[in-house]
């Protein structure tokens, strides 16, 4: 699978551009603002269109980003190979998704064919528009890694059916949403909720249990009030017949045996009065005073039912004895929290600088011991022009000196001749030899020079390269010590809390030390107010007591109940004095309408009509307190029921919480269940290809690091954590450019597994940007191992990065 041209009509700011791409490592090597990035978007939408969602951290969405600055046709051309045929794929965009246009050609006939669709990405890869983003194409800055579930289920050879896989994070979120709004823990959760309402209403129910206790007693005074009432009834009934045969009997008799009913009436008025006083002592309450005290009694209750909420459990008591030993010398503030959250990031900002100064430190060490090595400038050889020229010089001066002897003897002849030129020739020999020797002299005084000025310039090479590594030796030890004291003020910190930290804990702790101190306010705070709570319970109740012993009831017993009863004798007390009060009126009134004096006389008849009306009139006058009784007691009632009635409705409100606080933890158990169930099954399922994405990672990381050693590992959930320090440590807490390095070769060890066959292509928008020197020089050997098996289009905007100088 392979790119082989693309044109873009426009689209951004590149307009009327054709590239042709070959096999092997494409670079686009152009400087920032030119379009390297829009160019690599335009591949992208080639092949997947646009998200409808706006990107992380972009401004805009990417169909409006890209719209063409000039105007004019939006979109382009790709031209593709893939299982050995060429295809060509036209796009034009419009304002929204149904305003596009797709078309896709075979190249050797230019036919048009629907051997792939408009989702021609997820067609070609196996991958939706996501997972493609987090493997085959690395966006600029934009080298992590995470997995998806199209990348699960690419893995797992599923690719034709990943509704499931594709669907489980979905359905995950799904789940534990749903937990959450069902959760028994959290404050927002239904059953948790459903909690506080059923104690509620429990607590309700006990308040009604008193208006019941109370109906049934006064249903049965009711009951006896109405026995009484037919049986006098039918007393009444015979004195009426009695009556008709005393007819006869005299007005006076009925008089005065009306007026001993009305005494007699008075005085049993007045024991009943006496009676229902006698138990107050002599001392009756208020009703005003007697409703405040049930009002309050009410309260006691809730206060009662406040103060069991805020019971600790025998854990929170052991938490609290534990947090009471940690902050023995004080709880820390937020603020001051917050100001050692600083110092200690602090402290990891301080160290990176001294590891950056450290590595800046061994770098100009190890180019001074190179400069050290140089080899020292040889010491240069003295030109043969010197002897050379003294030889010739001598060797003519010999020849020219003999030539002048013999020519002396002899005649002008042939050997005078001859001798003639050889003096010559030993002249010139002898003037050549002084040549030669100046030449040599001079050759010798200027390679002598050369080698003293190059000895100078490495001694003065040599202090200059000295020079600041001492100075950066001592910054480096003033860091350190900074370091030492700023670590020393954290361990006292947590030497105050009783706690025991390494530098690379400082952070863990903090947070640890930040929710006990959290729990600990809190723990503080329900005490205080259990305490004020207990404080008000125990003066009502001493109030209550109070009040009630004042009146003579038992302050042991339920103070509602024993105030309803003062309540009902309160109002028997009143309707007793009501009925005294009548009573007495009517006996003034008779002694005031009639002559005493002759009523009370001597009767001369025993049997006379008075007698009859006075048993009548007790009848009347007990059916009368029956009445008023029955009266009262029905208002009473009245108002029971209405309690009883708004009982009713708290219990039928109870059933119904109880019933869907069932239903809910049921709900939720099968939540839990299944949501294990899923996470049980996506880690089996992701565990079987574990093994080819860690051996394509070694790959890859040991290209780039160098580093065959395996302290790194990679877990059901394609999940790296590499061992630093002893420990497996998230690739998050590590540099920008290591997390780089990471997310490219687990890329990588990832497309590697997910195409054993047909190789897709690369798309690569300068992903070594944060790699220092010598990884970026390994990252120019993962591309010269990427070529043997991928098309890369690779994208740069500086020559230190190009690739071509690997080659």
């Amino acid at each position: 699978m392979k790119l082989i041209a693309c044109h873009i009509n426009n689209f951004g700011k590149l307009s009327n551009l054709n590239i042709n791409f070959n096999d092997g490592v494409n670079i686009i090597n152009e400087p920032n603002g030119w379009g390297k990035s829009t160019l690599a978007a335009f591949l992208k939408a080639m092949l997947y269109g646009f998200d409808t969602k706006k990107e992380p951290g972009a401004f805009e969405k990417e169909r409006k980003l890209y719209k063409p600055w000039q105007g004019g046709t939006y979109g382009g051309e790709l031209d593709f190979e893939t299982g050995g045929v060429a295809y060509r794929v036209v796009r034009t965009f419009g304002l929204t998704e149904k305003q596009d246009d797709f078309h896709l050609y075979r190249l050797k006939t230019m036919v048009e064919c629907d051997d792939f669709s408009n989702m021609l990405g997820e067609e070609l890869f196996d991958l939706d528009r996501n997972s493609f983003k987090r493997t085959i194409y690395i966006a600029q800055a934009d080298c992590m890694f995470a997995p998806s579930d199209g990348i699960n289920a690419k893995l797992g050879n599923l690719a034709e059916n990943t509704n499931d896989i594709n669907n489980f994070e979905t359905a995950s979120a799904d789940i534990k949403d749903m937990m959450n709004k069902l959760s028994p823990n959290r404050i927002t959760g239904s059953i948790k909720k459903r909690v506080n309402t059923i104690t509620a209403i429990e607590q309700d129910l006990k308040k009604y249990q008193a208006a019941e206790d109370a109906a049934e007693q006064l249903a049965g005074k009711i009951d006896e009030k109405n026995a009484q009432k037919k049986e006098l009834m039918n007393i009444r009934a015979e004195y009426g017949k009695a009556l008709q045969v005393a007819s006869a009997e005299s007005r006076k008799q009925a008089l005065r045996a009306n007026y001993e009913q009305i005494c007699h009436t008075v005085e049993e008025k007045e024991k009943l009065y006496n009676e229902s006083i006698g138990q107050f002592h002599g001392n009756m309450p208020s009703e005003a005073d007697l409703r405040d005290k049930m009002r309050q009694a009410n309260d006691l209750d809730s206060l009662c039912a406040v103060e069991r909420n805020l019971d600790f459990s025998q854990e929170d008591e052991q938490y609290i004895d534990e947090l009471s030993t940690v902050f023995k010398e004080g709880v820390p503030s937020d603020d001051g929290l917050d100001e050692m959250q600083k110092k200690i990031a602090n402290i990891a900002a301080v160290k990176n600088e001294y590891g950056r100064m450290e590595l800046k430190l061994s770098q100009m060490q190890s180019l001074a011991m190179m400069a050290d090595d140089e080899e020292e400038p040889k010491r240069p050889e003295k030109t043969r022009l010197v002897p050379g020229g003294i030889a010739v010089m001598i060797v003519g001066l010999v020849a020219a000196a003999i030539a002048a002897i013999f020519s002396l003897n002899e005649k002008y002849n042939v050997m005078e001749i001859m001798l003639l030129v050889i003096g010559v020739v030993g002249v010139l020999m002898a003037l050549s030899g002084v040549v030669m020797l100046v030449a040599g002299v001079r050759k010798n005084n200027k390679q002598q020079r050369a080698y003293i000025r190059k000895m100078a310039e490495r001694e003065e090479n040599k202090k200059q390269k000295e020079t600041p590594i001492k100075e950066l030796k001592e910054q480096l030890e003033q860091i350190q010590s900074g370091i030492t004291t700023m670590e020393s003020e954290v361990s006292q910190f947590y030497d105050r809390f009783g706690m025991e930290a390494q530098p690379d804990q400082y952070q863990e702790k903090l947070f640890e030390l930040r929710s006990k101190a959290h729990d600990y306010n809190r723990f503080t705070e329900q005490i205080s107010k259990k305490a004020k709570t207990k404080a008000d319970r125990q003066k009502l109740e001493s109030e209550i007591e109070a009040y009630l012993e004042e009146y003579g009831c038992d302050p042991k017993e339920d103070y509602t109940q024993s105030l309803s009863r003062l309540k009902s004798s309160l109002a028997e007390c009143g309707f007793a004095k009501e009925n005294l009060d009548n009573a007495r009126t009517k006996k003034e009134q008779f002694e005031t309408e009639n002559d005493m004096e002759n009523i009370l006389s001597a009767d001369e008849c025993p049997y006379s009509l008075d007698e009859l009306n006075d048993m009548i009139s007790k009848v009347e006058t007990s059916l009368e307190d029956i009445r008023a009784s029955l009266t009262q007691y029905a208002r009473q009632m009245d108002d029971l029921q209405e309690q009883l009635d708004m009982r009713d409705e708290k219990e039928q409100e109870y059933r119904n919480c109880q019933q869907i606080q069932a239903e809910e933890k049921h709900k939720y158990e099968i939540l839990k269940l299944t949501s294990d169930y899923l996470l049980k099954a996506k880690e089996q399922f992701t565990a079987r290809y574990m093994a080819p994405i860690a051996n394509g990672f070694q790959k890859y990381f040991g290209i780039l690091t160098e580093n065959t050693d395996c302290n790194w590992q990679v877990d059901a959930n394609i999940s790296l954590k590499v061992k630093e320090q002893g420990q497996l440590r998230d690739v998050r807490t590590m540099s920008a450019g290591y997390q780089d390095l990471i997310g490219i070769c687990m890329r990588f060890a990832l497309v590697d597994a997910m195409y054993p066959g047909e190789k897709p292509f690369l798309i690569l928008d300068d992903p070594f940007v944060n790699l220092d020197d010598e990884k970026l020089a390994r990252g120019k050997q993962m591309l010269i191992a990427l070529e043997r098996e991928y098309q890369v289009i690779y994208f740069t905007c500086h020559g230190s990065r190009e690739y071509s100088e690997t080659k």
